[in-house]
């Protein structure tokens, strides 16, 4: 099979910048929102009279073997995060709809938010009558001390992109007030989703980044009721604040190793899988056309949860110059990466905005809403080049005795990616390029290294997340890139723009749906004409899910979260809609 690639959990990619953001201030400066968890209409005290009798069975990642830590505040050693359980043990204060950009925040912890004009100042209302797992009550003094915990070991706290407040303070038992550096309304979703820990148990733990958490005590769903190195088992808290939702029993997340998990979930061992299964429709969907399903019942199967892109080294000739990234783009063959390197389970972008459609039409500029021809446009990316002083010599494109020549990297065992570069350089040597494919062997680990250094010319990699603020800062943030040959958390192709810079410093305050569409509208130019990323193809969720035991899964009908169990908080919004089958 392909390799599950690390990030294309949707939550960790490189360091802490590189998470799911989301502009959540469509209504504006300040959100109120209903007092109800997703799934509920009402809160009670007692158990679901419609409570299941079977465990759901869920394989987000393949993790073997596993270890005893669940500590909500280090995203890359805890197996509370690898396996995508912790918003089941530890809650935030909203969830998302990633599905939907737009939609307001779903209130969790925090029943209302509002931000400052500048951007900078968020005021919070806290649920009233939650309780920690233990007994103990649950108050806005646990969230402001969260944030502060974080900020006081901001160096080695792994939070996966929460931003670092300048103060935290709760004003009453329902009220705290979080104060940024910096604007951070467009970065809603890193602040809005983070889990909180309780003060009364992490006040003594010091350095979280060293705290294993074995018996967590936390305010969600779930508690951990079973562990061995092969599997995790979370049973419902009978205190959960609104258990009237919870229809689930108990929640088992197995320890597979690498590639054993395709077999499970074809063989109906797993009700709930994130996996790249080759020809799923017919070893999955098929055998059980009643009960196995996916996101589309045709090509490319899957909803689409991130842009993948080419990125360019921006400092090394010839890629230093936005029309040569432009006529890259344009020449590039779109259909062919998604049919026969992604399988069909990646639709072509159409898009030179970047981006993510269909999720972001609401949001993209009309010039820019299907700008790419799919299957390529060399007479476009001929003509860009012959203006910037290009000429074809002995079959390729030179300038100033110097071919077009780069190379494109990506790890070897990433075989789609690693089949979409040959693809590409295929692709663009026959139209008069210099572009050689190299695969990277190792694996993950030292191309990582080598595209946070830029050491490399350009890449295939995925953005961090399906929503604009984030996957724009990863792309053009100049303020979170470092000199070559040292590591950046984010902008790793050394993209430097004052526009493109001061768009992203609007998006990131933006307090209402006017002022995130005017930011956006800048960086999609940006996006078009310099090209810092070439928008490829719009990246596969892997989702699939059985109803056989258990019904109300997102659906195109109903899209009201992301359907695989890639994302902490989309395996929480899940659990919390599905009852039983029968």
């Amino acid at each position: 099979m392909q390799p599950t690639k690390i990030p294309r959990k949707a939550v960790c990619a490189f360091g802490a910048l590189a998470v799911l953001a989301v502009a959540a201030c469509s209504s504006g400066s300040s959100t109120t929102s209903s007092t109800t968890s997703p799934g509920s209409s009402t809160s009670s005290a007692a158990a679901s009279s419609k409570m299941g009798t079977q465990p759901l069975v869920v394989e987000s990642a393949e993790v073997s073997p596993l270890t005893k830590n669940f500590n909500p505040l280090s995203a890359t050693s805890s197996t509370g995060w690898n396996l995508h359980a912790t918003n089941l043990i530890y809650e935030p204060l909203f969830m998302f709809n990633l599905m939907n950009p737009t939609q307001a925040p779903v209130p969790m912890l925090a029943t209302n938010y509002s931000w400052s004009a500048d951007g900078k100042t968020l005021t919070l209302t806290t649920r009233s009558g939650v309780k920690w797992s233990d007994g103990q009550a649950f108050s806005a003094a646990d969230v402001a001390f969260t944030f502060n915990l974080i900020k006081k070991y901001a160096a080695t706290a792994d939070v996966n992109g929460t931003p670092t407040v300048t103060s935290a303070t709760a004003t009453g038992p329902n009220t705290v007030v979080l104060t940024f550096p910096s604007p951070e309304a467009g970065n809603m979703y890193a602040v809005g989703s983070q889990q909180i820990v309780s003060q009364h148990v992490w006040q003594s733990v010091g350095d979280p980044s060293k705290y294993a958490d074995a018996n967590p005590v936390g305010t969600g769903p779930y508690t951990v009721s079973g562990f061995t190195p092969q599997k995790v088992t979370l049973k419902y808290n009978p205190q959960y604040w609104n258990v009237s939702s919870i229809h689930v029993p108990e929640v088992i997340f197995p320890g597979f190793a690498t590639g054993t998990s395709p077999a499970a979930v074809e063989s109906g061992q797993v009700d709930w899988a994130g996996n790249n299964i080759p020809n799923v429709q017919n070893v999955f969907a098929a055998k059980s056309p009643s009960t196995n399903h996916l996101w589309l019942s045709t090509a490319p199967y899957m909803a689409a949860n991130n842009v993948v892109s080419m990125l360019f080294n921006t400092t090394k000739a010839p890629l230093n110059d936005p029309k040569v990234r432009q006529a890259i783009s344009y020449a590039i063959n779109r259909q062919q990466l998604a049919t026969q390197g992604e399988s069909s389970y990646e639709a072509p972008a159409v898009s030179s905005s970047g981006l993510l459609l269909p999720a972001d039409q609401s949001l993209v500029s009309s010039q820019y809403a299907s700008d790419l021809t799919v299957t390529g446009d060399a007479s476009k990316a001929a003509s860009i080049l012959t203006s910037d002083g290009w000429t074809k010599s002995g079959g390729k494109w030179t300038k100033n005795g110097q071919t077009l020549k780069f190379t494109l990297i990506d790890p070897s065992n990433f075989t789609d990616y690693y089949s979409d570069i040959q693809l590409i350089a295929t692709q663009l040597n026959a139209q008069g390029f210099d572009v050689t494919a190299q695969g990277i062997a190792g694996g993950y680990a030292p191309w990582n290294t080598d595209v946070q250094n830029g050491n490399f010319d350009a890449t295939l990699h995925w953005a961090a997340g399906p929503q604009p603020y984030t996957a724009f800062q990863q792309w053009v943030d100049s303020s979170a890139t470092t000199a070559l040959g040292t590591p950046a958390s984010a902008d790793w192709g050394r993209f430097k723009d004052p526009a493109a810079q001061t768009a992203l410093s609007q998006l990131a305050a933006a307090t209402s749906a006017t002022a995130q569409r005017a930011a956006v509208g800048s960086l999609e130019q940006v996006m078009s004409n310099q090209v810092p990323e070439a928008p490829l193809l719009y990246g596969a969720l892997w989702a699939e899910w059985s109803t056989k035991n258990y019904t109300g899964w997102p659906s195109q009908s109903n899209p009201y979260a992301d359907p695989g169990p890639s994302n902490n908080q989309d395996v929480e919004f899940v659990l919390l809609h599905l009852t039983p089958a029968s």
